[in-house]
Order: C-alpha cells, then structure tokens, then sequence
C-alpha cells in the first residue's frame, strides 16, 4: 500500500512540474493574431444550417431537394446577438421562400442559382425581422443535392 501512494506522489510531482512552455499552446492560438477577414465575417453573422430546398420546374412539379447550409452577415453597427436570437425566424421565412421559388439554376436541377437564392432569402429574412438592411449578404457554406426519382 505505501509503494503505491509513493508512485502516486510521485506521479503527481512530476505531473504538476513539467514546465509551463511544453504544457501551453503554440503562441497566437489564444487569439494573438489578428483574425482574418473570414473570421470577422462569422463573427458578426447569423448561422443557418440545414435547410432543405425543393426544386421545382415551371408547372410546380418536385424535381429534386438541395441541402444547404448559409450564413447571413449582419449590417454594420448592428448587434450580431438580436438577430442570432431570431434565427429560428429568419431561417423559417428563408424555407417558405424556397417553397415559394425554385433556386435551382435554368439548365441544372442539382445546382442552386446563389444570386438568386441569396437576393429572396435577404428579403424574406428582413422582413420577417421588421427591418430593412439588418442582414446584408447571404454565403452559402454548403450545398449538397439528392436527384427525385
């Protein structure tokens, strides 16, 4: 019994005295660094992860469903946090104007048309908010598509 609490303390010891520099992260993993323009980007928008739009072609019929995710930017000298808070809002009026207009492109049903798509889900988006401008650009983060058979 003593040999083991020895090799425990002494375990122990050697644990707490391993110098500090072999113990901490490479320097700028706290943030030293100046972040770059992609992370500014996520850090001041609103995250929309998996949402399923419906492809359709000119008489309505289902054709295909595209699986993306986006990200929407807040306009400057917003609060990022107000919106990231109706973000179960945002991201409904986004599905409903899916629902409302096709965003594959004219010659791929397996391929959003991101101007499009961007251009009505920004104005579905405000106006579920009641504001106009607070998120100013949508990026597509990913986008996957599954062919209706």
């Amino acid at each position: 019994m003593r040999l083991s609490r020895r090799l425990f303390f002494a375990a122990f010891i050697a644990a707490i005295s391993v110098q500090p520099s072999l113990a901490a992260p490479p320097a700028g993993a706290h943030g030293d660094a100046e972040p770059t323009a992609d992370e500014k980007e996520v850090a001041r928008s609103v995250q929309l992860d998996g949402m399923v739009f419906p492809v359709f072609d000119a008489r309505g019929k289902l054709k295909n469903y595209l699986f993306v995710n986006a990200r929407m930017l807040v306009g400057p000298g917003r609060d990022p946090w107000k919106y990231r808070e109706k973000a179960h809002f945002i991201r409904d009026a986004v599905v409903r104007a899916a629902h409302r207009t096709s965003f594959a492109t004219k010659d791929d049903m397996n391929k959003l048309d991101e101007k499009l798509a961007a251009a009505e889900c920004l104005k579905a988006a405000n106006q579920s908010i009641g504001e106009k401008d607070a998120l100013v650009t949508m990026t597509f983060t990913q986008i996957a598509s599954q062919a209706n058979s």
